[in-house]
């Protein structure tokens, strides 16, 4: 049997359904609205951002946007030199024409010959305990080979080095074979030198002996004016030593030590300087003159009020003097000049206003002072230098004026 629905409720039912529909239209506009709205909220932040980005800076305002600092480095980096500028770490600067030199505290002696003869060295020979180390020009001496020869033989580190072509002829061989037989190191002078005429020895690497002679009985037992330094200034002894090894080692050497004067290195600038360094006096004792630069400082500092008096050597059985050009310009330029006839003039010293001196081997002569080995020693002990000024005097009493234009 069938129920039949009462048309009350059927009305109901449509109405139910009907809000229904409704409810959920309303819900869905909402939704369709909301999402609209954060769309377009969406595109308004970006394009802001977007803006911000691309705006230009307003001028004289700097920016104030916050970025991550990039890390600084930590790599040091050396500065370049400024140029003009000499860096003066680790570097003895060379020294500049017209400088005063000024050379360090020493420790020093000096001898003069020929009245110290050869016993001065051969007690030098005789004492070392553990070495002897010889750079020299000429070696003839019979007693101080053999006192060499007997060092070597008490096993000490003996070491000699000659010069193999001296000037005149002659050869060190025959003597550098006799050393070497009894047990010393023997070895020509370097043959990067047009001659090495130094006159050199280190005794037990703490003393430094820097002379104008050679060990020669000429040298030591004769008639030579000759000056010798003993030196056992630490910075003096060890600059001896590294220009022997140089030399032993056919190497080169920086001279570091503002009291060496070494050729070729820098005993033409270190002269000319103690020259121009004068202002009242200056007294030289030298075998050679011949050279025109020096001769022109000479001069220059007569003109300028310097009183300079010049010793040079005579020259010995021959009427022809090698100095006579040089005399001839130290004469015209008011210079006094003299030749000592008693002694041979072998020395080479100079004392400048009586409180700066130098004693070497190094005479006035462009191959010395340029092209060869050579090694000769500032000094400002006043002992010293008043030995050499009274030396100096002596010698000037008993030798002869040149006469203008000699």
């Amino acid at each position: 049997m069938r129920h039949r629905v009462p048309i009350r409720g059927v009305v109901f039912i449509s109405l139910l359904v009907t809000m229904l529909c409704i409810a959920l239209t309303a819900f869905a506009f909402s939704l369709h609205a909301s999402a609209n709205s954060s769309v377009a909220s969406s595109s308004i932040s970006y394009n802001s951002i977007t803006s911000y980005r691309h705006r230009q800076p307003t001028p004289g305002i700097t920016p104030t946007t916050t970025r991550r600092p990039k890390p600084t480095p930590t790599t040091v980096i050396t500065p370049r030199p400024t140029p003009g500028i000499t860096p003066t770490i680790g570097v003895t600067p060379t020294p500049t024409t017209g400088t005063t030199p000024t050379p360090l505290p020493q420790t020093v002696q000096v001898f003069v010959e020929p009245d110290a003869g050869e016993q001065i060295i051969l007690n030098a020979i005789n004492g070392a305990q553990k070495s002897i180390w010889l750079e020299m020009y000429l070696l003839t001496d019979t007693n101080i080979i053999q006192a060499l020869e007997n060092a070597a033989g008490r096993h000490l580190d003996v070491r000699v080095m000659l010069e193999p072509h001296p000037y005149g002829g002659g050869s060190p061989q025959s003597t550098l074979d006799a050393l070497q037989a009894a047990g010393a190191s023997v070895e020509d002078t370097s043959p990067a030198f047009t001659l090495t005429h130094e006159k050199g020895m280190i005794i037990d690497g703490n003393t430094a002996f820097i002379m104008t002679c050679n060990f020669t009985y000429s040298a030591l037992n004769g008639k030579n004016r000759e000056y010798g330094i003993i030196d056992t200034t630490p910075q003096d002894v060890q600059g001896a030593i590294a220009i022997f090894n140089a030399d032993w080692n056919r190497t080169s050497v920086q001279v570091t030590d503002p009291n060496l004067v070494v050729s070729p290195n820098n005993s033409r600038t270190m002269l000319t300087n103690l020259i121009n360094s004068a202002k009242t006096s200056l007294i030289l004792e030298e075998e050679e003159m011949q050279d025109s630069s020096m001769e022109q400082a000479l001069v220059n500092a007569e003109r300028r009020g310097v009183a300079v008096e010049v010793i040079l050597a005579a020259p010995s059985g021959s009427s022809n003097d090698p100095n006579a050009p040089g005399i001839a310009v130290l004469k015209a330029g008011g210079v006094q000049v003299k030749e000592d006839s008693q002694l041979y003039i072998h020395a080479k010293m100079i004392v400048a206003d009586g409180s700066l001196a130098f004693v070497g081997s190094e005479n006035f002569s462009t191959t010395s002072l340029d092209n060869n080995r050579e090694l000769g020693v500032l000094l400002t002990n006043a002992q010293i230098i008043s030995t050499l000024q009274q030396t100096f005097q002596s010698d000037w009493a008993v030798s002869r004026s040149m006469s203008w234009g000699y």
